[in-house]
Formats: structure tokens, sequence, C-alpha cells
């Protein structure tokens, strides 16, 4: 008799759905063996690139996030299912037939979610997930050595900040002359397509120090954090990415300072490229060869305003 299988409702918010990933984590670690199904938008998908197990994603494409209640319910109604794990604001699960029912309510813009098979009492949390492949190419310049640090500046969401390409240009200069781990650091940028403040910034940084995607998968975007020492940039996805793999250092750079707390890297709000390659030389380890392994993040790099 086949296993029944898990359901598992996404929240609409794209933050929100890297969140849940720790929960699916967790669930695909304790039962291998049952099939998991997804509702979630179809552009959250990528976020679970090259995860174990048997996944069946039931997909939309509405603009608030959240699938019509009538097509959700044609598509779960009739199955016998051993989990029901809603993460958004559905009382959906309740008018299912399920052996276990798991309603989570947590506020948007959070950073872990607790565990799933742990007592509430115990307050343990589940931050987000990455899988990616055990081998990945990405196309770095040849001549680059494997332990040459990485600096990474992902600009999308760039008008959350008042940083031009001048204020990059000038901190990567600041890094690399008063930094001593990141004195022969290589410059990756990650920013959307047809971004032209990553343009501005790769035609005026030195040929071979710098390296610009505007197309990376998200499992390669992970990888890349992976091997990075330091993350700086605005785009809010891309902090929590490097956070939850394990970055040396990730600095989140906006116009204000009322993200929710709790967060696992650094904010900083104003335009000054001294300060922040001040905070970066005073909290950046300064072996920071094997930090990258570590998954565990809640708590690192502490708001420097």
């Amino acid at each position: 008799m086949a296993p029944r299988s898990n359901l598992i409702i996404l929240p609409p918010n794209r933050l929100d759905a890297f969140t849940a990933t720790g929960v699916a984590a967790e669930l695909l670690a304790f039962e291998p063996d049952r099939p998991v199904h997804i509702v979630t938008h179809e552009d959250f998908v990528p976020l679970f690139q090259d995860a174990p197990g048997r996944l069946r994603f039931i997909t939309h494409d509405r603009a608030n996030g959240t699938m019509a209640p009538l097509r959700l319910l044609s598509e779960v109604m009739g199955h016998n299912w051993n989990r029901v794990i809603s993460l958004a604001p559905t009382r959906l699960p309740f008018l299912l037939w399920a052996h276990h029912r798991h309603h989570y309510r947590f506020e948007s813009g959070g950073y872990a979610l607790p565990a799933l098979f742990a007592s509430p009492q115990s307050g343990t949390f589940r931050p987000p997930h990455i899988w990616t492949p055990d081998k990945m190419h990405l196309a770095l310049p040849e001549t680059l050595a494997p332990d040459t640090p990485l600096v990474v500046l992902a600009l999308a969401e760039s008008g959350r900040a008042a940083w031009e390409w001048r204020h990059y240009a000038e901190l990567i200069w600041r890094l690399s002359d008063s930094v001593a781990p990141l004195k022969k650091a290589h410059i990756v940028v990650l920013s959307e397509t047809g971004c032209e403040m990553a343009a501005n910034l790769v035609r005026n940084i030195p040929a071979g120090q710098i390296s610009h995607f505007d197309d990376l998968s998200f499992a390669k975007q992970g990888g890349l954090m992976r091997r990075a020492r330091l993350l700086i940039g605005t785009d809010r996805l891309a902090t929590r990415m490097a956070a939850s793999v394990g970055a040396p250092l990730v600095l989140r750079l906006d116009r204000d300072n009322l993200a929710a707390q709790g967060r696992p890297y650094g904010l900083y709000v104003g335009q000054d490229a001294v300060e922040v390659a001040r905070y970066v030389d005073a909290h950046l380890p300064s072996d920071a060869k094997n930090l990258s392994q570590n998954a565990p993040h809640e708590g690192a790099n502490q708001p420097t305003k």
C-alpha cells in the first residue's frame, strides 16, 4: 500500500515562502518516504529546486500570491492526507481528511518557524533551508583560485536604499584597501536583468576583479553564497539566503531601520561607504574559510544602526 502523502500550503509572500523551506526540509528529513504536495505560486517553485523526495507542485500565477479558494479545494479535496501543513491564512486544513493537521500562525516577515517535530514547549525553530547539488558550475573567471575570497553585492530591490553605483565602487575600493581578509577578493554582482546600476558598476571596476550575474538560478545563488565571505546589498531574499547558509558576514542596506527584530543579518541605514567598511573590518572573522559550512545562523550579524 502506498504511503499517504503530505500536503504543504505555502504563504503568499516570497520571503515567507523562503522561511517555510525550513519546515519543508524538516518534513522531508523525518518522513522521506512520503510524497509531498506543495501548493504555491509558480514563481516560488525554484525555492525547492534539488530538494530530495517525491515532490508535486500545485501552482497558480495570481498576483496576490494566493490560489483561488475553489481551485484549491478542487485540487486537495477527496484525499486522505497524512499531514496537512498550512502556512497561509486559510482554514482549509480543518476541512480536509488528515491524520495530522498543522496550522502555523506566524507574522509575515518572520525569519524562522517553530519546528514541526518538536514540542511547542521546546522553543525549537527551523531557519530556512537551501538545497544545492553536490556538483555545480559557477561561471567565475578560470584564473580565480579556489580560496579567493568572494564579496557578493546583491542589488535587487535597489530602491530600498539611497545607494548608487558610485557608493558600491567606493566600498569595493575601501574593502580591498583596509580589510585584510578581502585585499584580494573577487566581487560578484547579483542583479535583475537590465539593472543599470550593475552595468555601471561593472564598467567602472577593472576587468577580472568583478563578475556579474543577472540570471543565476536559485540553487546556484545558494552555492555562490556558501563560498562568500561577505554579502552586502538591498536584496532582502539574498541576505536571508546568505545568512541561512552561514556566510560569515551579511549586511543589508535600507532607508530605515524599521525591519522586524531578530533578523539574522546586519542592517545599515545611510550612504557612507567608510562606515560600512569600518563595520566589515570590525566584524568579519579574520579566518572565514570554514565558516560558510556552518548552517546555524540565528543571532549572527547584529544590526549596526
